[in-house]
């Protein structure tokens, strides 16, 4: 917890453009990315932003669709807190925080009834209609927590949808209508997701009169509101919620989304441009 004289402190510096860090109220810390890390998966990205450390894994699996959306596969989101990033996820603490920041990312990647409208055209993980369909698994673990947790999720979760494959499947129709079709996964001929709708999420912070982006833990003790904005690489607003218990003035909100979606496609630029190298670091 930091003292009095320390929020003081801070939120101070937020007024001048100027945090305890050297960081303006736009910029974002250190970045260190890395994907591929985990063979066992299909999909895996490390991100440390400062010292908030996150690891996302991606797994594929053969499913069934949902009656309402038989021409679609589907995505689900799991994110489990470990005990040692943070003392307040010990016990249900952690699971209550994690089943948020998972419904973060499941609100970013909505696509809607169609199942074309999200970060992901579902459509394109149908195998055969209303009865096979590939399943995407996203599981994510904090490990260390400074921070902005949900927004480094986000940017894993994006880096590590791009490291996935979709294997080709070859179905065979059984002689019987009634029975299930023969598979055969193809990991030879695999096709790897595309991400250029994914969206990042971006948190948009209130601390005084200053708006800013990737608050360290010790400054979130300094905002009672907050803005989490989803936005792609177009700059297209794909989700918006609110934390903090404070309400958000309307022209002050209209103001958080329109950083959100001036901000967001320079971070995702950067990104993209070293995703195909595996791994980067940037000041």
């Amino acid at each position: 917890m930091c003292s009095q004289e320390e929020l003081v402190y801070i939120r101070e510096g937020f007024q001048l453009d100027v945090r305890s860090d050297g960081r303006n109220t736009e910029e974002l810390r250190s970045i260190a990315l890395e994907t591929g890390q985990l063979v066992q998966a299909s999909g895996s990205a490390r991100l440390k932003l400062g010292a908030t450390d996150v690891l996302v894994a991606v797994k594929v699996e053969l499913g069934t669709p949902t009656p309402d959306r038989p021409d679609c596969g589907n995505i689900f989101f799991a994110v489990d807190c470990s005990p040692c990033a943070n003392p307040q996820f010990q016990g249900r603490g952690g699971d209550e925080l994690g089943a948020e920041f998972a419904k973060g990312l499941e609100r970013s990647m909505y696509a809607g009834l169609t199942g074309r409208g999200g970060g992901l055209d579902l459509t394109a993980l149908c195998v055969t209609s209303g009865k096979i369909c590939w399943l995407l698994y996203v599981d994510a673990l904090v490990l260390n927590m400074d921070g902005n947790v949900s927004d480094a999720l986000s940017i894993a979760t994006r880096a590590a949808l791009s490291d996935t494959s979709i294997p080709s499947v070859e179905v065979q129709a059984a002689e019987d209508p009634n029975d299930e079709p023969e598979l055969e996964v193809l990991d030879d001929n695999a096709v790897m997701l595309d991400i250029t709708n994914v969206p990042i999420l971006l948190s948009v912070s209130q601390v005084g009169q200053a708006l800013a982006v990737d608050l360290t833990a010790e400054e979130e003790c300094c905002t009672s509101t907050a803005l989490q904005v989803a936005v792609n690489s177009k700059g297209h607003l794909c989700a918006v919620s609110q934390r903090g218990s404070a309400g958000i003035n309307p022209g002050i909100m209209q103001e958080m989304m329109s950083k959100a979606q001036r901000l967001g496609p320079e971070i995702i630029a950067v990104l993209d441009s070293f995703l195909h190298t595996g791994s980067m670091a940037v000041d």
